[in-house]
């Protein structure tokens, strides 16, 4: 999936509220398992690196660009 097509949905996910811009309570890395990432909808297969982030006791998995996009997305949220 193209940068701006997940950047467009990372977007519309965090405008409904479905994702949030909250620091994470914790965060774990490691290689993917097969789920969903919440940011592309795409598998994270083992040969990707897959971040899981908790926040107020809700798991969200994603991949290491998705990631990046996510915080990056969340920066202009965060500073206001």
């Amino acid at each position: 999936m193209e940068e701006a097509t997940i950047r467009a949905r990372v977007r519309r996910l965090l405008e409904t509220g479905e994702i949030p811009c909250d620091t994470p309570d914790a965060t774990w890395a490691g290689k993917g398992v097969g789920e969903r990432c919440v940011a592309c909808v795409q598998p994270i297969a083992a040969n990707d690196v897959e971040f899981e982030m908790e926040v107020s006791g809700v798991s969200y998995r994603v991949h290491r660009r998705c990631h990046d996009i996510w915080q990056e997305e969340c920066e202009p949220v965060r500073r206001s």
